[in-house]
């Protein structure tokens, strides 16, 4: 029985309001109606209405909290090395144009666990647990979970849903540019050696195709043990990456350098529930094609968009799909 003195939150960065709703009752029907623990929904400005977060309230839980942030690219990035500046990659010419700046400050958001209250990152009330479990606002917790997931945080620094694997494809070459370089530049300036033998050997023999022959968590839902970070040796580490600007230049996973972090630091550093091959957990709910994108309009953040939409889009929605029923 997982101890109840350890302080658990549950953090949920939401953007596709379609389905938040969705999400939240699948989550607390098969787990967290268990346990209650408090959850803190941000959001990048303003997207979830009042009549939105007063329905979440009255049918699934009234103490979770909604929090507006607003995120800024660092001072030191300047605009022209933004990743979506760089269209000599074929992904970003397709697939990553300047409306999806908010994935990478969803990036630095994820990595910067410990900035708690500065601009883009976990509000400071945070700050009093121990442990944090984040889930994306599209994770569909098909079944019913019985034991407490932060049970595992005493032991391991991450909980994952899932280990997957980085394939070497030009889009996964496109997103981890540099980032081997970075690395093995950080561990030789500062003369660590890696508890992983396989980054030890890949450090010492320059082996920068490791990215690609390791596993790493899924993203999707994760639980952190606050207590492994809060120390030197992530505060200079995450600095460096700050520094660097690897996110935001070269669209770098908050996953992929929390895991680097974590297997040069740790001998046991993730635990794998393994729930996507035990189709606990998928990584996509129903709906989950609807992008938003931060400081563009749309429907949720926009009044008048939002108000067509209410008024005119759902209800002939609503017209065509029972006029569908009747005549199959």
């Amino acid at each position: 029985m997982y101890s109840r003195s350890k302080k658990c939150a549950i953090v949920i960065l939401a953007a596709r309001v379609n389905i938040l709703s969705d999400t939240l009752n699948f989550f607390y029907q098969n787990w967290n109606n268990n346990y209650k623990y408090p959850i803190y929904i941000h959001t990048f400005g303003k997207l979830i209405t009042e009549r939105k977060k007063k329905e979440i309230h009255d049918k699934i839980d009234n103490t979770i909290k909604f929090f507006e942030i607003y995120p800024e690219v660092p001072k030191h990035i300047n605009e022209k090395d933004l990743y979506y500046n760089r269209t000599y990659h074929e992904y970003v010419k397709k697939s990553f144009n300047k409306k999806r700046l908010g994935f990478l400050h969803m990036c630095h958001f994820f990595l910067n666990i410990t900035k708690f209250g500065s601009p883009g990152c976990f509000v400071n009330e945070l700050k009093k647990y121990d442990n944090i479990m984040w889930i994306d606002d599209e994770t569909y917790f098909k079944k019913k979970i019985d034991n407490n997931l932060f049970e595992f945080c005493d032991k391991f620094p991450l909980v994952t849903a899932s280990m997957t694997e980085l394939k070497k494809t030009t889009t996964n070459l496109a997103v981890t540019e540099n980032l081997w370089k970075f690395y093995r530049n950080y561990i030789l300036k500062n003369k660590i050696e890696p508890k992983s033998t396989v980054l030890k050997k890949a450090v010492i023999e320059n082996n920068e195709d490791v990215i690609f022959e390791i596993d790493w968590s899924c993203g999707s839902t994760e639980i952190l043990s606050l207590k492994f970070f809060k120390n030197k040796q992530w505060e200079n580490y995450l600095n460096e990456i700050n520094s660097y600007g690897g996110v935001y230049k070269y669209r770098w996973n908050c996953g992929y350098l929390i895991n680097l972090y974590l297997m040069t630091f740790y001998d046991n550093p993730i635990y794998d529930l393994d729930y996507f091959k035990k189709d606990v957990i998928n990584f996509k709910i129903a709906g989950t094609n609807t992008p938003v994108y931060y400081n563009y309009p749309d429907i949720y953040n926009s009044k008048f968009l939002g108000f067509v939409y209410r008024n005119f889009v759902e209800p002939i929605k609503k017209i065509k799909q029972k006029y569908l029923k009747k005549i199959k």
